[in-house]
C-alpha cells in the first residue's frame, strides 16, 4: 500500500472526553463515560441532560450539546442529532459529503427533520466532495485563515465568518446567509441553553462578539 499523502496523513482516529457538564448522562457505545476515556474510530458518543467536552485527536476541542450523538470515522464525525461546537481543523461528514474547515470555530447542528445547520464564528468553512477539490488541495495551507479562491467546478459550498448554509442529510445545498443573534441563540439553545452556557473559550466568546455586537 502506498504512503499516505500528506493530506491524509493526519488521520481522525479518536475523541478523548475532558470535561463532563450538568451530570454524567455521557455514554461511549451505550456505556457510561468518565472524564479522559477515549472514544475511538467506529464507536459513537451520546450525551442525555449532560454535555461534553472532546479533545480530537490533540488537535481540535469539541463541546457537544444536549441530547446529541455523534459517531467516530477514520476522517471525520458524523452528527446524527443535536449539535456540536468545534474549535479547531476537525471535519465532519454529511452524507457523501466532507465539511472541513480553515481556522475554524463552527457549530453543526441536526434538526428533527435531518437537515444540517452548519454556523461558523471565525475562519472559514467548506462544503464539498470526499475527493474533490478542497479534499485535493496542499493541506500546508490548512488552519491560514486565508480565503480561497474557490472550486472552480463549482461543487464546494464556501461559509465564512458569521454565516449559516443549510444542507440535507446527503450534504447537498438548501440555503445559506448571515444569522442573527437572536437565531443563532435559539439554534444554540435548543441544545446548550444559550450563549451564557457556551465553552468559557475567549476565542469561541469574542467570535460570536464580532459576529453579533450591535
Amino acid at each position: 500500500m502506498a504512503p499516505a499523502s500528506p493530506l491524509h496523513a493526519a488521520a481522525f482516529q479518536q475523541a478523548t472526553i475532558k470535561r463532563l457538564v450538568d451530570g454524567r448522562e455521557v455514554y461511549i457505545n451505550g456505556k457510561a463515560a468518565r472524564v479522559n476515556q477515549v472514544a475511538r474510530s467506529g464507536q459513537q458518543v451520546r450525551t442525555g441532560k449532560s454535555r461534553a467536552e472532546l479533545l480530537f485527536d490533540g488537535r481540535a476541542t469539541g463541546f457537544m450539546g444536549r441530547s446529541s450523538v455523534i459517531t467516530l470515522g477514520n476522517s471525520c464525525f458524523r452528527l446524527s442529532r443535536g449539535a456540536v461546537l468545534v474549535s479547531g481543523p476537525q471535519k465532519a461528514c454529511l452524507g457523501s459529503k466532507v465539511l472541513g474547515v480553515k481556522g475554524t470555530t463552527y457549530v453543526l447542528t441536526r434538526a428533527d427533520d435531518g437537515l444540517y445547520d452548519f454556523v461558523v464564528l471565525e475562519g472559514q468553512g467548506y462544503v464539498g466532495p470526499e475527493d474533490g477539490y478542497e479534499e485535493n488541495q496542499d493541506s500546508t495551507s490548512s488552519g491560514s485563515g486565508a480565503v480561497a479562491a474557490g472550486d472552480p467546478s463549482g461543487n464546494t459550498t464556501y461559509v465564512c465568518s458569521c454565516e449559516v448554509a443549510r444542507f440535507t442529510a446527503d450534504g447537498e445545498f438548501v440555503s445559506q446567509g448571515k444569522m442573527s443573534s437572536s437565531q443563532y441563540q435559539a439554534l444554540l439553545g435548543r441544545h446548550t441553553s444559550g450563549q451564557s452556557q457556551l465553552p468559557k473559550s475567549s476565542a469561541t466568546q469574542e467570535a460570536f462578539s464580532r459576529c453579533y455586537s450591535g
